[in-house]
């Protein structure tokens, strides 16, 4: 099932009071009586009192949307807008809520997914959330996703009072995810939901003719590439701004703090992409943003790609190595090694 996540604003404060009230009660009208559930409900989800919030410019909400229909949100805070805590360099995940028929169905990872991007682009050096200490699923959801609690406080709903837990995130130094684009190409981190599209690009055999591993076109195959740049960490889809089509793939993968060194690569592009450009901008965006972090990047060239050794030697990547390589799920193949220093940058 195809999810989309959409920004919510002024003019969506109907659906935002709905699914608010609606996904609230689900999950806690079992928990505490039916007065206090209405009145909670009346004055918490008020619709001057949600577009207090959507006007707060610390918070921000998104929906996630099924064929259309609102089925579950998230709402973020930053800075003084968050409920407790309030520094600077931390973001707070105040709700996700899903409605009850959508759940175990990945919503509440995508919007959690939107969260994490959010902390990424604003540079945030942790996330925190509160959580009730009986919402067993919920507590088990963040553990899985690297939260661990630090406190605990107490949350009215109305007479009624609950424990919550405090939980934290803390992000990478270096975020091997960050949004890059240009004028007309945007670099946006891989997720799951991104196979579809990006197998499309990647199902030519042309483009891994002078690549060692040449059957990445087929779809099995290619799962395995995306299983391994999922895993990366640091893959991204590459978008044409103009046409919004997924037209090929990047990574940084092997970061190594203490040297100062990363490496790019596992990039393609689809054909009609080839010789208009794309490769030098993309790698330029790539290098100009990394390089505020290391000293040394790398690149991996297949021994016989002679098509992406000349691309790179472009750039000004100088050779300096051959390996053999292990691809993730594949047989280790011979790969020069070639290095951009950034004072040659």
């Amino acid at each position: 099932m195809h999810i989309d996540i959409k920004k919510v604003t002024i003019n969506d404060i109907a659906a935002l009071q709905k699914i608010s009230k609606e996904t609230f009660a689900e999950s806690f009208s079992e928990s505490t009586s039916e007065e206090n559930m209405r009145n909670y409900l009346d004055n918490g989800f008020a619709a001057d009192q949600l577009s207090k919030e959507l006007s707060n410019t610390g918070s921000e909400f998104y929906f996630s949307l099924y064929a259309g229909k609102v089925i579950g949100y998230l709402k973020v805070n930053t800075g003084g807008a968050q409920t407790e805590l309030q520094e600077e360099r931390a973001l707070e995940i105040e709700r996700i809520y899903v409605l009850g028929e959508y759940q175990g169905k990945k919503v509440g990872q995508l919007l959690y997914d939107k969260a994490i991007q959010i902390a990424q682009q604003l540079g945030s050096d942790y996330i925190w959330l509160g959580v009730w200490e009986e919402n067993e699923r919920a507590i088990r959801f963040y553990q899985r996703n690297g939260f661990v609690e630090f406190n605990k406080h107490l949350f009215k709903l109305g007479e009624d009072e609950q424990t919550d837990l405090m939980m934290k995130k803390f992000l990478k130094l270096v975020n091997l995810q960050p949004v890059l684009e240009s004028e007309s190409i945007q670099l946006i981190p891989l997720a799951e939901r991104d196979f579809p599209d990006l197998y499309a690009a990647a199902s030519d055999p042309a483009i891994w003719a002078q690549h060692p591993n040449k059957d990445r076109w087929q779809n099995e195959v290619f799962r395995t590439f995306f299983d391994g740049a999922m895993q990366s960490g640091g893959a991204f889809r590459i978008v044409d701004k103009v046409t919004g089509r997924t037209i090929g793939s990047t990574r940084f993968y092997d970061y190594i703090e203490k040297n100062k060194s990363i490496f790019i690569g596992y990039t393609f592009y689809s054909r009609e992409c080839w010789g208009k450009g794309i490769n030098p901008m993309v790698k330029a965006m790539m290098l100009g943003y990394i390089f505020q972090f290391v000293d040394h990047v790398y690149f991996h060239v297949g021994a016989l790609n002679t098509r992406s050794q000349i691309a790179i030697s472009r750039l000004g990547a100088v050779k300096v190595d051959e390996q053999k390589v292990a691809y993730y799920g594949e047989a280790p193949q011979i790969n020069f090694v070639y290095e951009i220093t950034k004072t040659s940058w």
